[in-house]
């Protein structure tokens, strides 16, 4: 039960670092990665390539971005295949780009300015910078294939509408970023649904590749009032465990103490 609350506990102040400062979190994954690894818990880092769209505003395109972050595997049941995957996409933007000037869900901007791109022709990208939470069940089979399935839950923490346009072979941009508690236009949380497959490596290292897709199901509008939208995404992602090796020898050598002892 101690060890539990310790690695409840570690899991906090993972989560409160990464919302401070991206940066620290490879820091203190390296710091407390043993701790955080036990003969039920796996943790680790994940990295790769995350395609956005947003669903319901017609003409819109998707947008490519990466993805960082860190993972919980937890096992159920001893000698189950059953695990509840989780941890947190900490670089994980989302939105779309493409859209139409007048469409209804653009933030409002000078005259002037509009009609600059208007006459040029431009179009609008959203992006929503957002820690997303996935809450999946796993199957891994024998084989080391797995599937899986089940919620993920976002905090969207800043918002941009980017206003661009070609001009005489020069990018031209207009930029409104807000936070998530000034933005007056854009939700703070954004959820819905995500599945996986992919496979995971028998080696000592216990590498993870797989595709993962996430479906939002909340408006992006406050109050939704207006036009409806969601955010939607498809994730390439490699995982790696981080301190396993050592826990695992830790075990070992506390295991081999304790029948010495007997």
């Amino acid at each position: 039960m101690l060890r539990k609350i310790k690695i409840i506990s570690l899991m906090g102040l993972l989560l409160l670092a990464s919302t401070q400062m991206m940066q620290g979190q490879v820091l203190l994954s390296l710091i407390f990665g043993d701790k955080l690894n036990s003969g039920k818990v796996e943790f680790g880092m994940n990295g790769g390539f995350n395609l956005s769209y947003i669903r319901g505003i017609q003409e819109s395109k998707g947008q490519n971005n990466w993805e960082l972050g860190f993972y919980f595997d937890i096992l159920l049941k001893d000698k189950s295949p059953w695990y509840l995957a989780t941890g947190v996409y900490i670089k994980s933007n989302v939105g779309g780009r493409n859209i139409p000037l007048d469409f209804a869900g653009n933030r409002v901007i000078n005259d002037s300015v509009y009609n600059g791109f208007v006459n040029a022709k431009g179009r609008v990208e959203k992006k929503f910078n957002t820690f997303y939470v996935p809450l999946n069940l796993r199957y891994l089979s024998k084989s080391g294939f797995f599937i899986e399935g089940g919620a993920q839950i976002g905090l969207v923490f800043k918002t941009h509408d980017v206003y661009g346009a070609e001009v005489n072979d020069n990018d031209l941009t207009y930029e409104v970023t807000k936070g998530v508690r000034n933005n007056g236009l854009y939700k703070w949380f954004d959820g819905g649904i995500d599945g996986g497959i992919g496979y995971k490596s028998k080696g000592a290292l216990g590498w993870k590749l797989g595709v993962w897709y996430y479906v939002g199901l909340t408006n992006i509008y406050k109050n939704d009032l207006g036009p409806k939208a969601y955010n939607s995404s498809m994730y390439v992602l490699a995982t790696i465990p981080i301190g396993k090796k050592k826990a695992e020898k830790a075990r070992a050598e506390k295991a081999a103490a304790a029948a010495a002892n007997d």
